[in-house]
């Protein structure tokens, strides 16, 4: 079906094109189209990808009288499993003047950082926002439900579905406020099978977030939320003394309450320094299903600064921040992780340039058993500097990066066998020609050295570009080689051909073709190659 589908789209969406260029009816149409085919073979290795595969994303907008804009979505692919969310997806959010904005189908956007942000929702939405007013309203699916499988053992998922809506005013370069609620539920019966692995959840959350400005040094913004959660709403209810809707919420014996908050300031006393200050706190109970993954049971501060200096050529920032758990003693131990971080990039001229850093994380538990306790010390240096040079009848670009790390693990029992030292340089050379033929040459040595073991990285390629036929082709040729020693050394030879054919308006087809070959020592690595290469036109109209 996809394959009859396509060609009628992309040929709709070429004849209205062309009708609004035509015309004089004030209709503008604007489509974006890319079609991939790929294809995948091995020997000597079980298959790690499909073998063929073909995908695409089509994306118009049509603007109407410059008032209304209608964006339209469609994804597509061959290949599709039982365990993933729909790939196959459409969404339209027409932009209605410069103040209303609905959604239709698939779409995403953000409310708050303790509400809905980055979930991907199939339903509806409006956003409304004349002046300094704001509404936003979205209801739909977040989860499509899916049966749990016997052989993999993966659980089932619930199909779920959500609401939001948020009101606010205020300029948001100025001082503005929101109000946010949103809710999710788990829909029980949209699993047929017999599985206890997991349970239907249900989700309240409703927070405020605000901000403001002091002057022109001072500015300061926050949020405030609470989250009611039931980890199983099938489980007992009870009586609270509070009415609650049923379309907000349902308590019972799984349900748990607690709340979250944020403080950021920033401080610009002058133009050359500034300071951030943050603030966050999140309660073990706090949860959001309008995020895929949110922590909470934290409390963490951070300072960050930025100072500029010679005539803004010299950037140096810095950030100091700590983060303790455990905020109610739920837990038989307290982790406290400090993080730290110094950088400094230094344009020197127009010619040459120096990047450097220093990060450091480390994690301590404050278990009663000294002999538990954790400690954990993560240091990361890095030194870059780059040139620009003429040499070789051409443009020089020349780029060294020297990476440390070292990882320390002070527990009597662990340390033997997770403290780690890592050295590697990195340098590429890349060398322009005025006749659009370019050399990229890249050398990487990688040593990592544990108390246990060490391995140790040889890489090294080359890269041939080209412009032919009055620039309206783009080819590359790579060659690269990879060599890597612990007990045992595998080498690795890999082959990238790549082309790009420009029709101008009408689009371009592009080419790539990758061979792996993999060489080990035949008894605990064993021989292996990979071709994998892909087609793809893409268009503009």
């Amino acid at each position: 079906m996809i394959n009859i589908f396509l060609p009628v789209v992309l040929c709709f969406f070429v004849i209205s094109t062309s009708l609004a260029q035509e015309t004089r009816f004030p209709v503008r149409v604007q489509t974006s189209a890319t079609v991939t085919s790929s294809f995948y073979s091995s020997s000597g290795i079980a298959a790690r990808q499909p073998q063929n595969m073909q995908y695409g994303i089509i994306r118009t907008s049509v603007s109407l009288f410059e008032m209304v804009e209608l964006p339209f979505e469609f994804y597509f692919s061959t290949k599709q499993t039982q365990f993933q969310q729909p790939f196959n997806q459409f969404g339209v959010s027409p932009r209605i003047s410069n103040w209303l904005t609905l959604h239709g189908g698939y779409f995403s956007t953000r409310i708050s950082d303790f509400t809905f942000g980055d979930v991907r929702i199939f339903g509806g939405g409006v956003e409304v926002t004349p002046g300094d007013f704001r509404f936003k309203a979205l209801y739909g699916r977040t989860r499509k439900a899916i049966e749990p499988d016997r052989v993999s053992y993966s659980p089932e998922v619930y199909k779920q579905m959500a609401y939001a809506f948020s009101i606010g005013y205020g300029a948001l370069s100025e001082s503005y406020f929101n109000i946010t609620v949103f809710h999710a539920v788990d829909d029980s019966t949209s699993v047929i099978s017999d599985s206890a692995l997991t349970k239907p959840q249900e989700n309240l959350v409703g927070s405020i977030d605000f901000g403001t400005r002091f002057g022109e040094t001072v500015t300061l913004d926050g949020e405030v939320g609470i989250s009611l959660f039931s980890s199983n709403i099938a489980a007992d209810t009870f009586d609270t003394g509070i009415r609650i809707p049923k379309f907000l919420f349902t308590p019972n014996s799984s349900t748990r309450l607690d709340g979250a908050a944020k403080l950021n300031c920033t401080i610009t006393p002058s133009r050359v320094l500034s300071f951030t200050l943050s603030s966050r706190w999140v309660g073990p109970g706090f949860m959001t299903l309008g995020y895929g993954l949110m922590p909470n049971d934290l409390l963490e501060f951070a300072v960050g600064p930025r100072l500029r200096l010679l005539e803004n050529k010299l950037l140096i920032r810095s950030k100091l921040g700590i983060r303790y758990n455990n905020l109610r003693q739920t837990k038989s131990s307290t982790t406290s992780r400090f993080t730290g971080m110094l950088g400094a990039s230094w344009q020197i001229d127009n010619n040459i340039g120096i990047d450097a850093s220093y990060n450091r994380n480390q994690i301590d538990s404050r278990h009663k058993n000294d002999t538990l306790r954790l400690s954990n010390v993560f240091n990361a240096f890095s030194f870059s500097p780059r040139i620009t040079f003429d040499a070789f009848d051409g443009i020089n670009n020349l780029l060294v990066t020297y990476n440390y790390q070292n990882a320390l693990d002070k527990n009597v029992y662990t340390s033997s066998l997770s403290d780690s030292r890592t050295h590697s340089i990195n340098c590429t050379h890349i060398l322009q020609f005025p006749s659009t033929l370019s050399l990229t040459t890249l050398c990487l040595y990688t040593k990592s050295v544990m108390s246990s073991a060490s391995a140790q990285i040889i890489h090294t390629s080359e890269t041939v570009g080209k412009q032919f036929f009055d620039k309206t082709v783009n080819a590359s040729l790579s060659i690269g080689v990879n060599v890597v020693q612990t007990t045992q050394t595998s080498n690795q030879f890999v082959f990238r051909l790549s082309a790009t054919y420009n029709l101008k308006d009408y689009g371009s087809f592009t080419c790539h073709i990758t061979n792996n070959a993999f060489r080990g020592d035949g008894i605990v690595q064993k021989n292996y190659n990979e071709l994998y290469g892909t087609l793809q036109y893409a268009i503009n109209l």
